[in-house]
């Protein structure tokens, strides 16, 4: 099974994990990162989460924001091993979907992710009923 690490800044991860565990139930093989102020803290915490859900199937790194320190140094620690990707831009739908796919082949979870995560952004919009045309006999 992949393993997966969830981090961001402050209470996102925890707040993610709660929310899809709402639905999903408990999940097993995950760690939880958030990242207050410390580089340094969150960069062995990561690697530590890494190395805790890794069963040999690869680990996928959830973060905020991509280009954000979280996601910047789960990317440099992924660039050391073979079975770590990253992913930035983490929302619920995303997690809701690869939650339960995660015996996939490491890259084809990845790729899963990301479009579940593109594809579950809407914005809400009112779709007006076309009017009805009347009949001037009054049926």
């Amino acid at each position: 099974m992949i393993g997966l690490v969830l981090t961001g800044h402050g209470a996102f991860p925890t707040g993610m994990l709660e929310s899809i565990q709402l639905i999903t139930g408990e999940i097993d093989q995950i760690k939880v990162i958030p990242f207050e102020d410390d580089q340094d803290k969150l960069s062995a915490d990561i690697e530590k989460a890494i190395e805790a859900v890794d069963s040999g199937q690869g680990v996928v790194c959830f973060t905020d924001l991509a280009g954000g320190t979280p996601f910047n140094v789960s990317s440099r620690l992924a660039a050391q091993k073979d079975n770590v990707r990253v992913i930035g831009g983490t929302n619920s739908p995303m997690l809701l979907s690869v939650a339960f796919q995660r015996e996939l082949e490491l890259d084809a979870f990845v790729e899963l992710a990301l479009t579940e995560g593109k594809n579950n952004i809407k914005a809400f919009e009112l779709k007006k009923a076309k009017e009805q045309e009347s009949d001037d006999d009054g049926i």
